[in-house]
């Protein structure tokens, strides 16, 4: 078998495992995260409720640009704010569903590409991917 074979059987795959997350997206009717975007909403869902302080230090932010970052996750639901009661100029970020959803679809995207391959594959076949897939992991 020659490489240009190999390179257009693997882009068949990759054609698959991206129309998967295209999938995942529209049927959360989002468009699509950028990685800063994955990234904060990933720090926010680690750290469960976090301050745009916090946040702000933790990619070492301005407060006005995680402001307005905040901002566009509340317009799209993605976060929901609670004021400090002690200290009413700070504010406690936390996700909603949809941007606990958001913040793992690399989760979701794999599970429905593993969901397709299931679907084409024998129980034969599943065993020799794997056996493929856990080759790469021993780099």
């Amino acid at each position: 078998m020659d490489k240009e074979t190999m390179r257009q059987s693997f882009n068949k795959f990759l054609k698959m495992y991206f129309d998967s997350c295209r999938e995942v997206y529209e049927s959360l009717d989002y468009k699509e995260l950028t990685g800063k975007q994955f990234a904060y909403l990933r720090q926010i869902d680690e750290q469960g409720e976090i301050t745009m302080g916090d946040l702000a230090s933790a990619f070492d932010l301005s407060k006005p640009t995680v402001t307005e970052m905040v901002r566009k996750f509340d317009d799209t639901g993605m976060i929901q704010k609670r004021r400090c009661q002690s200290d009413g100029r700070v504010f406690f970020i936390s996700l909603t569903e949809k941007g606990k959803l958001l913040a793992n679809t690399n989760k979701l995207e794999s599970e429905r590409a593993v969901e397709k391959i299931f679907d084409k594959l024998t129980a034969a076949e599943l065993a020799t991917l794997k056996s493929i897939f856990d080759k790469f992991g021993k780099e």
